[in-house]
Order: C-alpha cells, then sequence, then structure tokens
C-alpha cells in the first residue's frame, strides 16, 4: 500500500548516530540556497533509500516497497504486515527512534485489474475534485491531478512500467506535498506506520479520492454532453460552486448503479481490506490462485 516516503529527523544525537552507520554508502555533495546564503548538502544511500544531511536536520527518502523487494520493483502487492515489517526492520538498522521520524511526504495507493484496458481506463479519467487529469509525459498510460505544492494523485499502468510482474494493472495512488495532508490524517511520525489503525485512514483517504474522480463511462447511453470535457470546463468557468458537482452527481445517477466508477471502487475497497486483513506472501497473485477471491 505505502510506497514512497519522506522523514526528517530534527534531534541532532539521532542524526549523528544515523549519519555514522557504516553500512551507509557515500553518494556527493550539492548545493542549496537557504535565506540567500548557499549551503552544502551532503547525501549518502542504503539499497533504495537516500539520507541528506542539511544543516539542521537530516532527511531519509525512498520506496518502502523497493526496499522490501531488494530494489528490483514495486510491481507486487505490498500488503501491510510487510510494510509494517519493513519500517521495523529499518528501524533495527539504524537504531531509529520512530517518535523523532517526521513524516513529510508519502504516496499509498494499491494496484487492481480492471475490467477493461488500463489504457482505456487511464484515458478518460477527465478530473480529481476540479483539477483536470494531465499527461506529465507522452505516454498514454500515466496522468495526475492535484495541487503540486499539496497533493496529487496519480493514476497509471503499472504493467507498462513491470511486464514481467504484473499484466494490465492500473496502479491508483495519492501522492502527499506536504506534512500538512498527511497530518490531517491523524499522522505525524513513522510510528504512526506501524500502527494498524493507521492503515485504515489511508484506505478511507484513497477511496475518497475516487469518490472524487469523473470517469467517462461510455459503455453508457447517456447525453453526450456528459461526454464532451467542454461541457464540464464551461461548469467550472460560469457555473456556480456547486454546479460542477451537481453535474457529476446527476452524470453517476444516469449510468446506473452498475457504472465503471463504482466497479472500479469497489475493486479498490476489496483489494485495500485484502492487504489490510489477510497476512499471505506477496508473491502470490490474487486473482488466480487456486482459493480465488473475486472481485
Amino acid at each position: 500500500m505505502i510506497d514512497f516516503i519522506k522523514i526528517k529527523i530534527s534531534d541532532e544525537a539521532l542524526i549523528n548516530q544515523v549519519w555514522n552507520n557504516e553500512i551507509l554508502i557515500y553518494e556527493g555533495k550539492s548545493e542549496k540556497r537557504f535565506d540567500d546564503e548557499i549551503k552544502e548538502l551532503f547525501t549518502k544511500s542504503y539499497k533504495n533509500l537516500y539520507f541528506t544531511k542539511f544543516q539542521n536536520r537530516l532527511e531519509i527518502k525512498g520506496s518502502l516497497h523497493y526496499f522490501f523487494n531488494g530494489g528490483l520493483h514495486n510491481a507486487n502487492d505490498f500488503n501491510i504486515y510487510d510494510c509494517i515489517g519493513t519500517i521495523e526492520q529499518i528501524k533495527e538498522l539504524f537504531k531509529l527512534d520512530l517518535y523523532k521520524c517526521k513524516l513529510i511526504n508519502l504516496e499509498y495507493g494499491v494496484n487492481i485489474n480492471p475490467i477493461i484496458k488500463v489504457d482505456d481506463l487511464v484515458q478518460n479519467l477527465i478530473y480529481h475534485e476540479k483539477r483536470q487529469f494531465t499527461r506529465p509525459t507522452t505516454h498514454f498510460n500515466y496522468k495526475i491531478a492535484g495541487n503540486e505544492a499539496y497533493k496529487q494523485i496519480k493514476a497509471y499502468d503499472k504493467s507498462v512500467q513491470f511486464p514481467k510482474q504484473c499484466f494490465n494493472t492500473f496502479r491508483f495512488e495519492v501522492k502527499t506535498k506536504q506534512a500538512k495532508f498527511i497530518n490531517s490524517l491523524g499522522l505525524f511520525t513513522l510510528q504512526d506506520l506501524t500502527e494498524n489503525n493507521c492503515y485504515n485512514k489511508l484506505i478511507n483517504s484513497l477511496v475518497n479520492e475516487w469518490d472524487n474522480v469523473l470517469l467517462f463511462d461510455k459503455s453508457k447511453q447517456v447525453d453526450e454532453k456528459f461526454y464532451n470535457t467542454n461541457f464540464w470546463e464551461d461548469i467550472l468557468k460560469n457555473g456556480n460552486r456547486n454546479k460542477f458537482n451537481n453535474q457529476k452527481k446527476t452524470y453517476y445517477r444516469k449510468l446506473g448503479i452498475d457504472n465503471l466508477h463504482s466497479n472500479i471502487k469497489k475493486r479498490i475497497e476489496q483489494k485495500s481490506n485484502i492487504l489490510k486483513s489477510v497476512h499471505i506472501p506477496t508473491n502470490i497473485d490474487l486473482e488466480t490462485a487456486q482459493i480465488r477471491i473475486s472481485f
């Protein structure tokens, strides 16, 4: 569920303890301007984790999922027990006081196998809340929406990135850009990510973010205006504060209960609950195992 993570340590004794750990590999130094003064930053690494030492803090960032897989990939299911175990492993390696490791950024999400091609699904993602999904690259299998300074929603085809590890796999992910959003979920330190209850908060957040998505479901016969991006843009430009959300509710109501958006939501909920409640080997494909799990 959790992928990328970034934490900050301000305690001087803990900084020195971590920084002087012999398993860290020196990567080099860089320069950054702070209040019209250029200061040197130093970076070390261990596996895919990067440790950057500032004048008054140490930042650690990297993918817990990659770390768990030995730096090879993050294409399989990373259940909550594995995530907690990975944090505990890092804690032991660097003798961390998890309460002193403040959360700055976090990426969390799930991989699902939708009923349609992921390319088609991504193509028909139009808005998250009132922010339009855009492609930051030329690839048609990746879109992102949100506030670059606060929180972003990422949606892409994971199987394009790792074709040998998965097939037609849709990744829906929240990427936080400020500690403010993480704190709003009641998460403040790395210690919080070792508590089972925190994952309920992340799952609820993920489902809520999907609820805010406008997705075209062209398998349904509804008024063509609902599939016209200009229609939605005009509402945002000329409508009152609530018109966009009201029209989106009308659109989903016209699609009926059994629609693509509700189907994806159900799969996100089911996969999230599996990752939360079932302690199974992560190399088992949940949808092709002998004991099948219905999605």
